[in-house]
């Protein structure tokens, strides 16, 4: 994954996958976040579910789950304004899963949203779930406030504490279930340690 670049089209995307499977065909590609595949569909002039076949075709795999941030448009326009919205969002991930694309799932919280935001986002991860069936995992991810604009100005929290990943994963695990029942902890936010103490907590 990476930034967007103005400069590239579609046409890169596959790029990098044809490049890849030719040094490598048995690899597996997990790669493409929404945000990345709504540039390259519109970059494209195909309709979505042919651009995600084509790209399926050159050899993408699964795509993360990922810029899901809170599936709440209020908080995004504060969040991540050049974002994606929520229903751009639900609607390249139910594309990605009809046409044989599964995907994780992720929400990142410890900033501005509040428990309203999470409870809603989980039903949301939910309900998309029993529709399609194409959540591998659902990966909740700390915010990181450093160097971090909403972090400096004050305007949101210093990212969670160590009890919010644990009541988070707690609580997705029972949410969750039996929809979804792999909860995967990041370890890079939360360190070996917290990470090893989410296990009890009902991430795997």
């Amino acid at each position: 994954q990476g930034g967007i670049d103005p400069k590239k089209d579609h046409r890169h995307y596959r790029l990098i996958l044809e490049s890849i499977k030719a040094e490598f065909p048995g690899l597996h590609i997990h790669a493409f976040s929404p945000e990345e595949l709504d540039f390259g569909h519109k970059k494209s002039g195909m309709p979505l579910r042919e651009y995600l076949t084509w790209l399926k075709d050159a050899g993408l795999g699964t795509i993360p789950g990922t810029a899901a941030e809170i599936l709440d448009d209020a908080v995004r326009d504060v969040l991540s304004p050049r974002k994606l919205g929520v229903a751009r969002w639900v609607e390249i991930v139910s594309t990605a899963h009809a046409v044989g694309l599964r995907s994780s799932s992720t929400i990142m919280y410890g900033h501005i949203e509040q428990p309203e935001h999470v409870a809603g986002h989980l039903d949301l991860i939910r309900s998309l779930q029993k529709e399609t069936g194409g959540f591998t995992e659902f990966v909740p991810l700390g915010f990181i406030h450093e160097k971090n604009l909403l972090g400096n100005v004050g305007l949101s929290r210093p990212g969670p504490s160590a009890a919010d990943d644990l009541r988070l994963i707690a609580v997705a695990r029972l949410f969750l279930r039996p929809w979804i029942r792999n909860v995967q902890m990041s370890w890079v936010k939360m360190g070996p340690k917290l990470a090893q103490v989410s296990l009890t907590a009902g991430a795997n």
